[in-house]
This record gives C-alpha cells, sequence and structure tokens, in this order.
C-alpha cells in the first residue's frame, strides 16, 4: 500500500532511511524471536522431565502414605499433626532473561513436621511425610517453570507480532512507496528534458 507521501527528493530520500531502520530492527527482531523460541524449547524440555518425575513420585508417596496410616487410622494420625507449627513460607523473586520478566519461587520450612513421639508412630509414615515434603518444594520449582514458560510465550507473541508488522505490512510499504516515488521523479525529469529541447528548439528557431 502507498504511503501518503509528496514524491519529492527529500521525501525518497527519507523513506530510504526509514527502509534501512525497518529492515535492521526486522533482522534484530528475527535474531531476538529465533533466541526466545531456543530458549522456550529449552525450559519446556526441563519442565516435561521434572514434571514427569514428580508425578512418578508423587504416586509412589501417596502409595506409601495409604499403607503406612493404614495401622494408626486417621482420626490417630489427625490428632497426633494437631498441634504441629510447622509451616511453608513461599516467597519469590522477579528474574530478567532475554528482557523477560518472571517469578522464582522459592519455599522456606518453619518449625517441625514431627511434633509427635516417634514410637507412636511407624518408620515408613515419618520417612513418607519428608518425601512429601520435599515433593512440595519439587511443586514450587515447577510452578517457577511454568510462569517462566507462560512468560516467554507472551514475548515470543508479542515479537512476532512486530516482526510480521515489519516484514509483511511496513517494509513492503515503503519499498512500493519509494518505487512509486522513483517512478514519479523520473517521469518529472523525462519531462522537464522534454520541455528544455523544445524551449531549445524555439531559441534555435528565433
Amino acid at each position: 500500500m502507498l504511503l501518503n507521501v509528496n514524491p519529492t527528493r527529500m521525501e525518497l530520500l527519507r523513506l530510504k532511511e526509514r527502509l534501512i531502520l525497518a529492515e535492521r530492527g526486522h533482522k534484530l527482531l528475527k535474531d531476538k524471536l529465533e533466541g526466545l523460541m531456543k530458549n522456550f524449547l529449552d525450559v519446556a524440555k526441563q519442565y516435561i522431565e521434572k514434571r514427569k518425575a514428580f508425578d512418578n513420585k508423587f504416586v509412589l508417596a501417596l502409595k506409601k502414605f495409604e499403607i503406612a496410616t493404614q495401622d494408626i487410622g486417621e482420626d490417630k494420625l489427625s490428632a497426633l499433626l494437631e498441634g504441629s507449627t510447622f509451616l511453608l513460607d513461599v516467597s519469590y523473586k522477579l528474574a530478567n532473561v532475554m528482557n523477560v520478566k518472571y517469578p522464582v519461587f522459592s519455599v522456606k520450612k518453619r518449625g517441625s513436621p514431627f511434633v509427635y513421639p516417634f514410637t507412636l508412630t511407624s518408620p515408613m509414615l515419618d520417612t513418607t511425610f519428608v518425601e512429601i515434603l520435599s515433593l512440595i518444594e519439587e511443586l514450587v520449582q515447577l510452578a517457577s517453570i511454568q510462569q517462566e514458560l507462560y512468560s516467554i510465550a507472551l514475548e515470543v507473541a508479542k515479537v512476532r507480532r512486530r516482526v510480521n508488522a515489519l516484514e509483511y505490512i511496513m517494509i513492503p510499504n515503503l519499498e512500493e512507496t519509494i518505487k512509486y516515488i522513483e517512478g514519479k521523479l523520473e517521469e518529472m525529469d523525462r519531462e522537464n528534458i522534454s520541455r528544455l529541447l523544445k524551449i531549445k528548439d524555439i531559441i534555435r528557431g528565433h
């Protein structure tokens, strides 16, 4: 689509400068998009591996927990855990990779989950509690990776829109307008030369 500009030499120079900047910006954005996509695939692979490992450990921990609590019973277990002051504090800090910001979560433990005498429970129950607490930390790590993927995906979409706008709208419009102005200027030059020749012929005739 032709831009709404006057077909002058000054305008032609200005448009050519804009085209150079647009092409340079397009290359930089394409390089950034390529880097973001590589980063996304690397993080996605990491997430899939960690999620698979987490799911396997979670299923095993649940089975062990069911076995460990069969002897003690749910009511007795609830009574044993009633006085627990154990807390998990989840905090986050913002990370910045390739100009993409995302939260990285971390977990801090406060207190002890073991407020009951170990003589009242089986060793399996105690080790299962430790495993479940470790799984909570892994779950928080997975949440961080998920947020990173989400943030990268948003940035990819934003950069891709800008790349497409330059590639399919701005650069073609500039090229078309430059070609149009060059054609107009050539036409004007031919008309001027023709006019000068006519004037020259008139002068010679006198």
